[in-house]
């Protein structure tokens, strides 16, 4: 009988939920099954609910309104799975698990100034199994933290079951809210991936654009504006002297460190150079091209071929100032290629994630989180 789970994604920008169902084929000897996407829908937040999860990114957020907000997300995410069968007709009865990575607020991993780290995530699980009908499989990133990790990034497992070769070495590059890459080496083992987050991906483009226009545009389309811009290269040397891109990996991040405070100091600096907005979004788009780049070729010196997902591979500007900086030998591709749909992605990793988990199989990478250990990740919450 055909096995089915479900992954949902709500992502560090914030925009919006997404949901795909994925049918898994356990036919092989492997421990990474094949998987393979049936149906895929994402559900826009509106401005007012995507402004209170903002607000709830705040380290003076209120617990009550965290709680509500929870409780809430719940319901949603329990919506778009419901929808999600509704249009693939699919039996929830044949779905083995749902794979929530649910909202991230908080992301704190321990380190030299935080001996003791955490991360929250809201989405509630028992509200999500109580819709639907179907078990739930979440708080994905505690265990590795527990043990020492980062807890992030969590993706790399999944690139390595779908995407790793024994003739070329190959960079999944996510561009999220955050961006990340994930880099396998030809014929390794999956101890030999390396992933990390190499810094703000679509928040600080996002945010920027956001309060350029007093809120009324959302984001560069197409990168258009940033294509017409000029680069101040005095500011983008300054925005690369930020701490965080002096780390090596192991190492994540997110709007603790890149979310509004960050964009609106950058913007009140970008006003006091006299930029245009133009200007502003090209420097900002050159920047995280720059934090991206780095970060490859940080860790891979050899050619490798470079497979792109996320929102940010829509963005032409963004996509050629990175692989300007990258010399690569051959045009880069989207995951869609290789059968993965690029705005799927995320989504359908977290459902295999979900998956191996009730297989009793661990799926955080130590040479990725920095953990003591692999671990089984997640928390299963019965129907």
């Amino acid at each position: 009988m055909v096995r089915y789970a479900i992954g949902l994604m709500t992502g560090t920008s914030a925009d919006g939920i997404d949901a795909a169902l994925v049918e898994i084929n356990e036919n092989s000897d492997s421990e990474f099954p094949g998987v393979q996407l049936v149906h895929f829908l994402t559900m826009p937040y509106d401005h007012h609910l995507r402004k209170r999860v903002l607000q709830l990114c705040s380290p003076k957020a209120p617990v009550v309104a965290m709680g509500d907000l929870h409780v809430e997300l719940g319901l949603r995410l329990g919506d778009a799975v419901n929808q999600l069968l509704a249009e693939s007709h699919v039996s929830r009865q044949t779905v083995c698990a749902i794979g929530s990575h649910g909202q991230t607020i908080a992301h704190y991993p321990s380190g030299e100034s935080r001996p003791l780290g955490f991360t929250i995530q809201i989405g509630d699980a028992a509200t999500i199994a109580s819709r639907t009908g179907i078990g739930v499989v979440s708080e994905f990133r505690a265990m590795d933290m527990a043990c020492g990790g980062q807890g992030a990034p969590l993706v790399p497992y999944f690139d390595y079951a779908v995407f790793r070769s024994l003739n070329e070495d190959r960079v999944l590059l996510n561009i999220g809210g955050v961006a990340n890459v994930t880099i396998l080496p030809h014929g390794g083992a999956v101890e030999t991936t390396v992933g990390f987050d190499t810094g703000p991906g679509n928040m600080v483009l996002d945010g920027l654009m956001e309060l350029i226009s007093g809120g009324t545009i959302h984001y560069d389309h197409n990168g258009a504006l940033a294509q017409r811009g000029c680069l101040h290269r005095g500011l983008l040397e300054q925005l690369m002297s930020h701490p965080y891109f002096k780390k090596v990996p192991p190492k994540s991040t997110g709007r603790e460190e890149f979310g509004q405070a960050y964009c609106k100091a950058l913007l009140r600096h970008m006003k006091a150079l006299q930029l245009r907005p133009e200007d502003m979004l090209r420097t900002a788009t050159e920047f995280v091209a720059e934090t991206i780049a780095q970060g490859i070729r940080g860790v891979q010196s050899s050619p490798f071929a470079l497979i792109a997902s996320g929102g940010g591979v829509h963005n032409t500007s963004l996509m050629k100032a990175i692989t300007e900086r990258l010399n690569l030998s051959r045009p880069w591709c989207m995951s869609d290629s290789y059968g993965i749909p690029s705005d799927a992605k995320e989504a359908m990793a977290f459902a295999y994630l979900a998956w191996q988990f009730l297989k009793g199989r661990p799926t955080n990478i130590p040479s990725v989180t920095g953990a003591q250990k692999s671990v089984l990740q997640g928390t299963w919450t019965p129907p």
